[in-house]
């Protein structure tokens, strides 16, 4: 494997033989050896020939109307029923957006979690990258654009005008069956959503891969295995990371709950059980640069 998660920076990867904690009983965020983020970043190891380091934000979407509604019907009627269908009369969750829970959800992590991080090491993450469902594209907007505006009076952020956040296919949630999994036409989320202007006057854009299909390719009606969706995740590990450089040491990804847990089991990270919807989870990765460059996308 071409990275791996550091211990020793996180209460939810304190020691090499932590198994795993509940985020819903344990502040898996909790810095255990430092005292703020400055001294967490600096603490970082330094790149060298083989290996590269980065601090990584790893975010879940906040709640969509599919989340809300398994909440409203439980779990057993939701997988036999609700699951496979578009919506109901409290809204549509093909591609779900933020309900308006979902929305303070993220407000309250970009003031919560990520302001403290940026106000404490004075910049934002070097890369952006995130999936392309529009709960995710609708959780990146809300949380960053609070995180901003509560740091607009650092120097190295105001002259920003601009965001590129790179969006990647294989990062989405786990595929199949689900119409809230499927993603809509390419050129309706471009008309929504390209470029979203922050309340704040900054402009995200998103950058979408080359030759980005229109219609869903990946969505098939027969659920994705997990074996087979941490190959894919694992091929969407290897193209965040093969894109950055030694210089890009801090990163975001706007993601999914399925895909974190992969992203977890990939860089052989404990498990981060329970995470609630528009919550991250930060690792410090180590990433083998000659197996990087030598790992072929599956």
């Amino acid at each position: 494997m071409p990275f791996r998660a550091l211990p020793s920076y996180f209460r939810g990867y304190h020691e090499s033989e932590s198994t795993g904690v509940d985020s819903s009983l344990v502040n898996h965020l909790e810095l255990v050896k430092h005292i703020n983020w400055k001294e967490l970043y600096e603490s970082i190891p330094v790149d060298n020939e083989q290996y590269n380091y980065k601090l990584v934000i790893f975010a879940r979407h906040g709640q969509g109307y599919h989340n809300a509604a398994i909440e409203r019907y439980g779990m057993p009627e939701w997988d036999s029923k609700w699951a496979l269908l578009d919506g109901d009369e409290y809204g549509n969750w093909l591609d779900s957006r933020l309900t308006n829970v979902g929305r303070e959800q993220v407000r309250t992590t970009g003031s919560t979690i990520l302001s403290p991080i940026v106000n404490d090491l004075g910049m934002l993450p070097h890369k952006f990258f995130s999936s392309p469902m529009r709960r995710c594209l609708e959780t990146f907007v809300e949380s960053w654009n609070v995180c901003l505006r509560e740091n607009s009076d650092i120097h190295c952020l105001t002259d920003v005008n601009d965001i590129e956040v790179n969006i990647y296919e294989n990062i989405r949630e786990i595929l199949g069956r689900h119409p809230c999994d499927k993603r809509v036409n390419h050129s309706k989320a471009i008309k929504e959503y390209q470029p979203s202007k922050l309340p704040i006057g900054i402009t995200v854009n998103w950058v979408y891969e080359p030759e980005y299909p229109e219609e869903d390719k990946l969505w098939t009606p027969t659920r994705e295995k997990i074996s087979d969706m941490d190959k894919r995740i694992l091929n969407g590990l290897v193209q965040i990371f093969q894109q950055t450089t030694s210089a890009d040491r801090f990163i975001s990804v706007t993601c999914h709950s399925g895909v974190i847990n992969s992203i977890l089991r990939n860089i052989k990270h404990p498990r981060v059980d329970n995470l609630q919807t528009g919550n991250v989870v930060i690792a410090v990765v180590e990433i083998d640069k000659q197996k990087l460059g030598q790992h072929p996308l599956q």
